[in-house]
């Protein structure tokens, strides 16, 4: 189960940096790529409605007029120069302002229903769309080709050429692996179940209680080995959608990663004593003794008691971590810290995603949080019950010796 367990966390981790927010809503690129597909398609469907044909064709009547204007004031410009007074004579014989000005509405007519051709649709698309490419290849990420090198390793590590393909192998694989780790927790938690359903059934038989115990405690080591290796607690916080309104366009940003951490015991007191503040490694360090070490501890006393080599057996330290160490031993306090501990994440998570959810006439999001706590925490869980089962079933046991020694003495 520790290598399934391992696996998904290192798949998740993968999966996580592909669709981390800095790739995507973060990413200049992404806008770029975005904002350029979405200004594309406004070209491409663009059509001037009659209210801006209309706007148009007196914009075009003006700046006709204007130019007109201006080439009768130059031409009627007062001049000594013979050539320039011919001009001006000839100018005013044969051209008649009025009549110029009176014909401009009709060739902004003209223009504007050239203009609406499909054929000049489509040079005027291709030159904005022209111009729009080589505004967007002046706007680009600094840290793009370390980004890029990234998703490229991942692509090869599993075989893909495209984030899609990505994403489906590995919510797939996923998907499949979480199921197989239950199944595993599941199958361990039953297997305990077995064992104490066992000692129910031969409760009176002596001969079977020392092999039975010492198997019982191989398994407890199974459940502690297993539940402080595997991941505990799952925080995960996404923005699942998130879609501006652009341009009668939507730029959208899917599956985007806030935060995700995911950590066993074992990487939590690594965490902690490595990181070299005083305050973290006592923290550390008394999880480590008092949670892992003290349960180790008092399984092997047990099972040395069980096996009755006296020598060992009447130790006194042995006699301690079998007997009287219960009330040290603080695997149950770690248990309840641990939940505390999600539903504390798990609130200050929803009541952060919560101040995401927008939707308006220009933003529309939408959070996930997937905190969740993770199989580790189970068979940890268990471990806990049935270390505490084992000392009792051990109380009994050594109650029963001691009557057994007491009912030979009378008879001797």
């Amino acid at each position: 189960m520790r290598i399934l367990s391992n696996r998904q966390e290192n798949m998740k981790k993968d999966y996580m940096t592909i669709n981390s927010i800095s790739f995507g809503l973060l990413s200049v690129d992404e806008w770029r790529d975005n904002i350029v597909g979405a200004a594309k398609a406004r070209i491409q469907n663009y059509q001037l409605t009659p209210e801006q044909n209309n706007q148009l064709r007196k914009q075009i009547e003006q700046i006709l007029n204007n130019v007109v204007n201006k080439a009768i004031t130059k031409i009627q410009k007062p001049s000594k120069n013979l050539g320039k007074k011919l001009e001006k004579l000839a100018f005013n014989i044969v051209v008649n302002p009025d009549t110029i000005r009176a014909e401009i509405p009709g060739y902004s007519a003209l223009i504007i229903k050239e203009l609406n051709k499909p054929a000049s649709y489509s040079r005027l698309k291709e030159i904005a769309q022209i111009e729009l490419d080589s505004l967007g290849s002046q706007t680009y990420d600094l840290s793009k080709n370390s980004e890029k090198i990234i998703m490229d390793s991942l692509f090869q590590k599993y075989q893909v050429s495209d984030k899609s393909s990505f994403e489906t192998q590995l919510i797939a694989s996923l998907a499949q692996i979480r199921m197989h780790t239950y199944y595993w927790a599941l199958g361990m938690l039953a297997g305990v179940i077995l064992i104490l359903l066992t000692w129910w059934l031969v409760r009176n038989v002596p001969g079977i209680h020392t092999p039975l115990y010492v198997m019982s405690v191989f398994s407890a080591l199974m459940l502690l080995a297993v539940g402080i290796t595997s991941a505990v607690i799952q925080v995960d916080a996404r923005i699942s959608s998130m879609d501006f309104h652009m341009m009668q366009q939507i730029v959208g940003f899917k599956n985007q990663v806030i935060f995700y951490q995911s950590k066993s015991l074992v990487e939590v007191l690594t965490v902690l004593i490595r990181a070299g503040k005083l305050d973290t490694v006592i923290v550390g360090v008394t999880i480590l003794i008092f949670c892992i070490l003290f349960p180790l501890s008092k399984l092997f006393s047990t099972g040395v008691y069980m096996v009755e080599k006296r020598r060992w057996a009447k130790n006194k330290i042995m006699h301690f971590f079998a007997f009287e160490s219960g009330k040290w031993n603080m695997a149950d306090v770690l248990v309840l810290a641990i939940l505390m501990t999600y539903i504390g994440f798990n609130g200050i998570v929803n009541s952060t995603l919560s101040d995401l959810n927008i939707n308006n006439d220009t933003i529309s999001s939408m959070t996930t949080n997937n905190t969740s706590i993770q199989p580790g925490f189970i068979i940890f869980t268990g471990f806990v019950i049935y270390s505490f089962t084992l000392s009792l079933i051990l109380k009994n046991i050594s109650h029963m010796r001691q009557i057994i020694v007491v009912d030979k003495d009378k008879s001797n």
